[in-house]
C-alpha cells in the first residue's frame, strides 16, 4: 500500500500532467500553429485534438472567425477634385495561420493596422474616378462589351478568381490602372463581343465589388480572406454641407416668400373683386328700388290726383286732418300761428 502512494500514484500523476500537456483542442471557430523553438512543424486548420511535444512545442491559436475592420471616416477627392467623407469597413478571416502568424504574429490589431492604409488608398483610387454626381446617387450606365474592353475592365466570376490571375494583370489591378467586374444578376457578361451587358447597379456596388476583388489580392499576402467590403456612408464635409443646407434655405425662402406673393395678389385681386361686385350689386339693388320707389311714388299721386278730382274739399280736409295729427303727437307740443292763418281755416266759422 506505502508503494503504490509512495511510487505509483506520483508516477500516475505525472503521466496525467505530461499527457494533458501533449494534448491541444482545436474548437470549430479556430485555427493553430505547433511550434518547435520558434519554427512551424503542424498547422491545424481544422477542429480536433491535437498532440504536441511537452516543454518543447508550443502552440499559438488564432480566431478564424469573420473579422471587422472598420475604417474611420475620411475625405476621398473625387476626379472633380472635390472632398467626400467615406466611411467604410471590410470584413476579413485567417485563411492561411502559417503566412498570418509570419506577417502579423497572429495579432488581428497588427494586421488591422496594416492593412487599413491599402483600404484606403483603394477607396481613394475608386473615388478618384468618379464625380460626387455618380458617387452620390448615379447608376451604372448600359455598357458593351467594347465599351468594357476599351475602359480595361476584367471580369470573374468570384473574388477568388482575381487570385488566379497572370502576374502582369495582377500587378495593373494593383496600380489602380484596371477595375474588375464580378460576375452576378447584377452584371451579366455577354459571350458575343458587342452584345449589350447589364451593369445596371449602384455606383456604391460597383466600388464595393472592384475594391473586394483589388484587397482580395493583398489580403492574400497576409494569410487572410477579405469576406466582404462595405461603405457606410458618403457625406459631404462639414462646411460643404452647411453651405448646401444654407442654399436649400435660401431656395426653400425664396420658393415661400414667391408663394407669400402669389397668395397677396390672389387675396387683394379676390378682395377688389369682391368689392367691385358688391358696389356693382348696391348700385343695380338701388337703381331697383329708386324705380320701384318711383313707381309706388306715381301710383300714390295718381290716386291722390284721382282723390282730389272727386271732393277737392274734402281731401283738402282730410290732409289738413293728418297735418294736425303729426303737428300735434305729443300733448305737450306748442304751435304759435295766426288764428286766421290757413293751417286753421277748418276750425273757422264761415260766415
Amino acid at each position: 500500500m506505502r508503494i503504490l502512494t509512495r511510487v505509483i500514484l506520483p508516477i500516475v500523476i505525472i503521466a496525467l500532467v505530461i499527457l494533458s500537456s501533449s494534448l491541444v483542442v482545436v474548437k470549430e471557430w479556430e485555427k493553430g500553429l505547433q511550434l518547435r523553438f520558434g519554427r512551424i512543424v503542424a498547422i491545424y486548420d481544422e477542429p480536433g485534438v491535437y498532440f504536441k511535444m511537452p516543454i518543447i512545442d508550443n502552440v499559438r491559436v488564432f480566431d478564424g472567425r469573420i473579422q471587422t475592420l472598420d475604417t474611420p471616416p475620411e475625405p476621398f477627392l473625387t476626379s472633380e477634385k472635390k472632398n467626400l467623407i467615406v466611411d467604410t469597413f471590410i470584413k476579413w478571416r485567417v485563411t492561411d495561420p502559417e503566412v498570418y502568424y509570419q506577417k502579423v504574429s497572429g495579432n488581428p490589431g497588427v494586421f488591422n493596422r496594416l492593412f487599413e492604409p491599402i483600404v484606403k488608398n483603394n477607396f481613394r483610387a475608386a473615388f478618384g474616378k468618379r464625380d460626387v454626381q455618380t458617387v452620390v446617387g448615379g447608376t451604372v450606365t448600359l455598357k458593351t462589351a467594347d465599351a468594357i474592353k476599351q475602359e480595361n475592365v476584367i471580369v470573374v466570376d468570384k473574388p477568388s478568381d482575381a487570385l488566379t490571375l497572370d502576374e502582369t494583370t495582377l500587378k495593373k489591378v494593383q496600380s489602380e490602372d484596371v477595375d474588375i467586374v464580378i460576375r452576378s444578376k447584377e452584371n451579366v457578361v455577354p459571350v458575343i463581343a458587342g452584345q449589350e451587358i447589364d451593369l445596371n447597379n449602384t455606383v456604391r456596388q460597383e466600388i464595393e465589388k472592384t475594391i473586394l476583388v483589388a484587397l482580395s489580392v493583398e489580403a492574400k499576402e497576409y494569410g487572410v480572406e477579405i469576406v466582404d467590403v462595405r461603405i457606410n456612408g458618403v457625406e459631404l464635409p462639414e462646411d460643404v454641407t452647411e453651405n448646401v443646407f444654407k442654399r436649400m434655405r435660401t431656395e426653400r425662402e425664396r420658393v415661400a416668400t414667391e408663394l407669400r406673393s402669389k397668395g397677396e395678389a390672389a387675396y387683394i385681386e379676390k378682395v377688389a373683386e369682391a368689392d367691385s361686385n358688391r358696389i356693382i350689386l348696391l348700385a343695380t339693388a338701388y337703381e331697383e328700388a329708386e324705380k320701384i320707389r318711383g313707381e309706388g311714388d306715381a301710383g300714390a299721386a295718381t290716386i291722390y290726383g284721382e282723390a282730389y278730382g272727386q271732393d277737392p274739399e274734402f281731401y283738402s280736409f282730410y290732409r289738413s286732418l293728418e297735418a294736425y295729427r303729426n303737428a300735434f303727437q305729443n300733448s305737450g307740443d306748442l304751435l304759435i300761428l295766426d288764428p286766421d292763418s290757413d293751417f286753421f281755416k277748418h276750425f273757422q266759422q264761415k260766415k
